[in-house]
């Protein structure tokens, strides 16, 4: 067995590991059955509204990493590049232990473009940088709204032109090729955190949640920042964990919280597995309009 694939088998035992131990806590502390009748209760209408608009967020993901990639003057069709995001979201989900989604981007890109390494590379760590920043934005401008008051409450947007300065010049000073994707990518980023908290919405909705919804949006958007560190596998179990703990300082139903953070799990998952048709047809990943 070569260091690589051991490398690859402990993290995998790892990440299980760590996965087995969130759900263990989520579930000592939520009425499983009070989360069963949320679930199965639950308004399929809404249910479908919330993975369109969270289809849509994954589209303008895709859009934006685009922008990254033209910068370093990799040319992707844009039907092509939602095609290999795709393909991508279907390895982080489902294949979390293995070469993983932006792995697989590096490597298509690399074979089929003779893109350089370092390039792809940079440019998938800055697309993640950027949903980040979006993400902070939000969790920024949430924290007015929520029940829980701290000193801080009304002041934290005003760090938002401080980080965006912060973020500018670190470009300007290390990734000087990516300066100009900065406003067009923070726009995209804010659309798609709000999309994805607006899919949230119509999950709560769908889970019978009529008013108050605040905490649990700003839960949500605090949740995707754990969800997004890869130490569970496809990060099942972080969203609820965070519901479980943030649920002591927020107003919230701790058991229709962790409803949301499953079926928002599920949803993902369905719009993940469209992935594995590239894998079934490899040919069908290949642009017509791509260059080289």
């Amino acid at each position: 067995m070569t260091k690589e694939n051991t490398k690859k088998i402990l993290n995998f035992i790892f990440k299980l590991l760590i996965t087995i131990l969130a759900i263990y806590i989520v579930v000592r502390k939520i009425n499983l059955n009070e989360l069963w009748l949320n679930i199965k209760e639950v308004n399929i209408f809404f249910l479908i509204v919330a993975l369109i608009v969270l289809g849509l967020s994954k589209v303008i993901e895709a859009y934006r990493l685009n922008v990254f990639f033209r910068a370093k003057d990799i040319i992707l069709d844009e039907v092509q590049n939602i095609k290999l995001y795709l393909l991508g979201m279907f390895y982080n989900l489902f294949l979390p232990g293995g070469i993983g989604g932006d792995g697989y981007k590096v490597y298509w890109l690399k074979k089929k473009q003779g893109a350089k390494l370092k390039s792809v590379i940079w440019a998938s760590i800055l697309n993640r940088v950027s949903g980040l920043f979006g993400l902070i934005i939000l969790i920024f401008i949430s924290t007015i709204f929520i029940s829980f008051d701290f000193k801080f409450n009304n002041y934290l947007v005003i760090l938002i032109p401080i980080a965006y300065l912060v973020y500018f010049f670190v470009l300007k000073v290390f990734f000087k090729s990516f300066t100009s994707t900065l406003p067009k990518t923070t726009v995209q980023s804010i659309i798609i955190q709000f999309l994805q908290v607006l899919s949230a919405h119509f999950i709560l909705l769908g889970l019978g949640l009529n008013s108050e919804f605040q905490d649990y949006w700003f839960l949500f958007l605090i949740s995707g920042i754990v969800f997004a560190i890869p130490v569970t596998l496809g990060g099942f179990g972080s969203r609820e964990l965070v519901f479980v703990y943030a649920s002591q300082f927020l107003i919230v139903d701790v058991n229709l919280a962790v409803a949301l953070g499953l079926l928002t799990y599920v949803l993902r998952a369905v719009l993940s597995f469209a992935g594995v048709y590239y894998i079934a047809f490899p040919n069908k990943l290949n642009g017509v309009n791509s260059a080289s």
